[in-house]
């Protein structure tokens, strides 16, 4: 038996509207994922104890103003979205780390954990989802790939809060973490594929990385980056940023890397410049000495599409894999990108909706987005979305 299913509960109050949590986990999933708001994790916890009883193998995440599944979207109300699997042939295993050194270290022993407790030692997952705080994100990936190699594929994203102020969190069955990292390992008894956009445009202006620490990028082309972004923004006839939080005024016009092509298919991965200071751009990724990048453009209207555009690709593909039942879907959707068109959100979910007819899905609003590239590469990157869908049983 395979079997997918959703659910949602939002309001202003969340000792009312928590209530029938505990009546959805008591199917027993094999395993549970969850994205909510930060309150609604920590009261979880705090007061309904016993809500995660029937399940050893659970993520809830933090998510930026809320949360979608198929049946609703809510933003600016506490709120949380479940995504349940039950796998009679399966095998699912996750553990987590708070650790804040030796991530990469500590990320390769963290995959093995999750693949011991799923009963499966010495044998590769289907996947690997992983969620984090921001921050580092780059040296947890690494780890994952130093314990299981480069091609298993690797979903997921950063937790998020809704204002930027360090509240992100994220749980599993026993604790609420506000620093490490969740690791899940999936072995499904049902095909799965993963399709990861930017959903924005390469622009010509171009230059190399010269100075860079840690994500704090200092010169592009031996010039500071800063000046080079602005210099870039004019070319194509944008204003001028002052220092200080650019955030909100770079959503559209990040920094990107262009990944090598086999295909026609572009791969943008993109860094997304939060803070100018002193010549400097402070990033929320990691860029490295000798990268070309480029200046990326997009724009509300390909942010609206750009989930119906990803998930037309994965349904294509299931197509091309004899795929004729999808069963569910996982969506991680930039946080930013929402911030930037929460107004739209609804169209956003509807689009995917008329995508995935009476099929479940949830969708999380994240701060990094993990995901795997068509030629099978997994990458952390920024502005990002990322979906993963699941066929039916054999």
């Amino acid at each position: 038996m395979f079997a997918i299913d959703t659910f949602h509960t939002h309001g202003s109050d969340i000792d009312k509207f928590i209530q029938p949590v505990s009546q959805f986990t008591n199917n027993s999933p094999d395993l549970l994922l969850g994205f909510a708001t930060t309150d609604t994790i920590k009261y979880l916890f705090n007061n309904q104890p016993g809500f995660l009883k029937n399940t050893h193998n659970c993520l809830i995440i933090s998510s930026c103003l809320g949360s979608s599944t198929d049946q609703t979207l809510s933003l600016n109300e506490q709120s949380i979205s479940l995504f349940s699997i039950i796998d009679s042939n399966g095998h699912y295993g996750v553990a987590s780390c708070n650790a804040t050194d030796n991530l990469r270290e500590n990320a390769a022993q963290t995959v093995l954990k999750a693949i011991a407790n799923a009963g499966q030692a010495g044998l590769a997952p289907k996947m690997v989802w992983c969620f984090q705080v921001p921050g580092n994100e780059e040296l947890v990936l690494q780890g994952i790939q130093d314990a299981i190699g480069q091609r298993i594929p690797v979903f997921g994203g950063s937790c998020a809060d809704n204002d930027i102020s360090a509240k992100w969190c994220f749980s599993d069955t026993e604790n609420v973490y506000q620093q490490g990292f969740i690791i899940a390992v999936l072995y499904p008894s049902v095909e799965t594929f993963g399709f990861y956009s930017s959903g924005y445009d390469k622009t010509d202006q171009q230059g190399t990385v010269t100075d860079v620490d840690g994500r704090l990028l200092k010169t592009i082309d031996n010039r500071p980056a800063f000046d080079i972004y602005n210099q870039w923004r004019k070319n194509i006839g944008l204003n001028a940023l002052t220092s200080g939080n650019i955030l909100a005024q770079s959503t559209m016009t990040p920094l990107a890397s262009a990944l090598s092509l086999n295909d026609e298919i572009p791969r943008l991965l993109l860094s997304h410049p939060a803070v100018a200071k002193n010549g400097a751009l402070e990033l929320f990724s990691n860029l490295h000495v000798g990268d070309t990048v480029y200046l990326a453009s997009g724009s509300p209207e390909q942010l609206i599409k750009r989930g119906d555009m990803v998930v037309t690709s994965l349904t294509k593909l299931a197509e091309l894999h004899a795929i004729k039942n999808i069963t569910g879907a996982i969506i991680i959707f930039c946080g930013g990108c929402m911030l930037s068109i929460k107004d739209a959100m609804q169209e956003v979910k509807e689009s995917i909706a008329a995508q995935l007819p009476n099929t479940p899905f949830i969708m999380g609003f994240t701060f990094g987005e993990l995901g795997t590239f068509s030629d099978s590469t997994s990458k952390h990157g920024n502005l990002m979305i990322s979906c993963e869908i699941f066929g039916g049983p054999e």
